[in-house]
């Protein structure tokens, strides 16, 4: 009988962290731009410059082109900084990206006007 609960338990731990981890792939960024081709989407725990890996790497040609999404990976709930790089590699910065209570969000025109 202990030995069935001890399966039972390692079981259910099983699922939970199975579940923790697919949770965060939901996470994605949506390119809203008309022309903007993205080489790079970093993000940083808000505030700071701690980037993560480019999440463009992840797709097959390396880009986040417009009107597509992007598929976040090896982050969780929280608010960050997006450092974005276009093809051309002018880099800057889309601040306050709340992710807490969303899985998503937009990567428009308006984030791209303050790119060097």
């Amino acid at each position: 009988m202990q030995k069935l609960r001890v399966m039972a338990a390692l079981f259910a731990a099983g699922l939970a962290t199975t579940a923790a981890a697919q949770a965060g792939d939901r996470f994605a960024a949506f390119n809203s731009t008309t022309g903007t081709t993205l080489s790079g989407v970093y993000l940083a725990p808000a505030g700071t410059t701690a980037w993560g890996p480019n999440q463009t790497l992840s797709e097959h040609d390396h880009t986040l082109e417009p009107s597509e999404r992007l598929r976040l990976k090896g982050i969780t709930h929280g608010v960050y900084d997006v450092r974005l790089v276009d093809a051309a590699g002018h880099s800057c910065v889309k601040r306050g990206v709340d992710l807490t209570h969303e899985t998503s969000f937009e990567i428009r025109e308006s984030d791209l006007a303050g790119c060097r």
